[in-house]
Parts: C-alpha cells; structure tokens; sequence
C-alpha cells in the first residue's frame, strides 16, 4: 500500500509537466511555421534580378517565370525554392595574368624564360610578348549566367585568352607595341564576345584593359631599343614629308614665276622681231620703188648717229649708182669738232 501510494506521487508531477510542455508546443509551432513560410518573401534591390530554383529546376518551366525583377515577391521557403540573386548593373572585373610573367610560377627576376612556367604570346612575326589585362563585363542574361556554366567566369578567361592569342598572331611585334594596340583590342574584345555568345554564358564583354603588354623582361632593353630606333626613323620620316609639302609648293610656285617671266620674254621678243621685220618689209618696199633715195637716208643716218657728238660737220656726198669712193677722193673734213657742247 505503501508503495503504491508513493509511485502515484511521483509520477504525478511528470504528466503535469508533460501536459504543460504540450501545452506551450501548442502556441509555439505555429509560430514557427507561421516564421518558416515568412521566410520565403524576399526583397530584390534595383541593381540585381533574383533567380528562383524549385527543386533544383526553375520555377514556371521559364526563363522569364523564373525571374524576379525588383521589388517585393513570395517564394515557397528552402529547400523547396532557392534565390540566387545576380547584380545585372554591376560591372564585374576579372584579371587575367595568365600570359604574362606576373601569371607564371618563375622566381622574379629571371635570367631566362622558362615557356612551361611563365607565360607569353607569340606575334605574327614570331616574337614574343607577355600580356597582362583586365576584363570588365555585365550579365545580360542572368538565368544563363547562373545555369549553363558551373563557372562562368573561367569561361570568359578562355575565350579572352583565345581571342588574345589569335589575334596577336595577326599582327606584327612593331605594330602591337605601338599605334596598333587599339586595333588589337578592339578585336579581342569582338572575338572574345562572339565565342561567348555560342556557349550561351549570358556575360556581356564591355572593354579590356591592358595593364601591361611587353616583350619579357629579359630582352626588354633590345625591344626597347629598336622601339627607339622605329619611332626615330617615323619621325625623320614625318620631317622628310613636312618638308616635302612645304618645298614643293614653294619650288612650283617658283617655275610657274619662271615659265610666265620666259613667256613675257618670248613675246615681247616676238613682237620686237616682228616689228624691225615689218620695219625693214616697209624699207624694201620702198627701197624698190627708189633705191637711190633709200641708199642716201640710211647713210645720212648711220653717219648722224656715229658723229652725234660733233658739233660742226661736213659731209661728202655719197658716189652715185653705189660706187665706193678711192682713199685719196674720200675724205671727210671737220671744221670744228667740240665734244663739251
């Protein structure tokens, strides 16, 4: 009796606190499970569209149902739904030092190259250049971007490095270095994209950056120097061809002055020709119809115009019929000859 008495006591107190426990999971799991599907209304900020997964496919059957664009949305709690949040504003930047000595294994500084260990790019000459670049890139499309790559971004480092490798390959060392680096760029940039597009990454490539693009560092001074001497011989040349533009049209300017003053020349010589020629067409004319009277004025006039400084003459006339005079019948006396006057 004893001990029945003392077994119904004891057990008194734990049905008490059973039914008190039973009592408060009454409030408290609909709470919980009030506080589990509340956890499924999510925020999406304006620079981001949130992914939603169900059962580890997309909700909807849909890119575009599985899609939240910003705001405020509901979806079922994990592990039935899964937000993956993707920034479509941001732009992302990825370094890829894998072709350039900063992207190799080799003990800085080396004395030679090991090709296994540092890397490089050969140029369409067949030289050697390392390249170190930043890729700056946006998600255009965000359920490819979370679904068809396990890692998008080592996708976008191959095709950059691909389209880096082929088109240096296009081109010289000389033109690379220099004028043709933006070129070069732009055509990365395009090749890169275009292989990206094709395996649907949903990355929208917007630049690279080159941050470093030299010959390796252990023939750096001879690249150097035949870059001096590239640059040295554009500028003589640039200075052979300003001076060409500026002494070519002076030296043309020069020999149509010439050919003008010869033209003027020529023609006032022509026209002076013509003149004694219509001068002395006028003489015969009139030498013909008299001759002894044209005999006589022009060697009055040739005399005159030999002894226009005398001052007093005397002339002997002429022989007739254009007879020479004999030394001793031809004389010429001067009376008075005052060359002051």
């Amino acid at each position: 009796m004893v001990s029945d008495q003392t077994s119904s006591t004891s057990s008194a107190p734990v049905l008490s606190s059973f039914e008190g426990a039973l009592g408060y999971l009454r409030w408290v799991f609909p709470v919980l499970l009030c506080g589990y599907f509340l956890s499924g209304v999510i925020v999406v900020d304006s620079d981001e569209v949130a992914v939603v997964m169900r059962f580890g496919e997309l909700t909807g059957g849909t890119a575009a149902s599985a899609q939240k664009m910003p705001g405020l949305h509901y979806t079922l709690p994990r592990p039935i739904d899964e937000v993956i949040r993707v920034k479509i504003k941001k732009v992302y930047e990825l370094k890829i030092s894998d072709l350039h000595a900063g992207g190799g294994k080799t003990r800085w500084p080396a004395k030679t190259m090991d090709p296994t260990e540092e890397g490089y790019v050969l140029t369409g000459d067949r030289n050697v250049v390392q390249v170190d670049m930043i890729a700056r890139y946006l998600v255009d499309d965000p359920v490819a971007y979370v679904l068809q790559q396990a890692q998008p971004e080592d996708v976008l480092k191959s095709a950059v490095m691909a389209a880096t490798v082929r088109t240096m390959g296009e081109v010289e060392v000389d033109a690379v270095l220099s004028e043709g680096r933006a070129d070069f760029i732009i055509k990365v940039v395009q090749r890169a994209q275009k292989r990206l597009q094709s395996v649907g990454t949903g990355i929208d490539l917007v630049s690279i950056e080159v941050t470093d693009l030299a010959p390796p560092a252990q023939v750096k001074e001879d690249f150097e120097q035949v870059q001096a001497a590239f640059i040295d011989k554009q500028t003589k040349v640039t200075k052979a061809k300003r001076t060409r533009e500026e002494d070519v049209p002076k030296a043309q300017a020069a020999r149509d002055q010439d050919v003008r003053e010869a033209q003027v020349y020529a023609a006032e010589l022509l026209a002076q020709a013509r003149g004694d020629a219509a001068i002395w067409t006028d003489l015969y004319k009139e030498y013909r119809k008299n001759p002894q009277v044209v005999r006589d004025r022009l060697y009055y006039e040739s005399v005159e115009g030999s002894l226009a400084n005398a001052s007093r003459l005397r002339f002997v006339p002429p022989p007739a019929n254009g007879r020479a005079y004999s030394k001793d019948a031809f004389r010429i006396s001067v009376a008075s000859v005052n060359y002051d006057e």
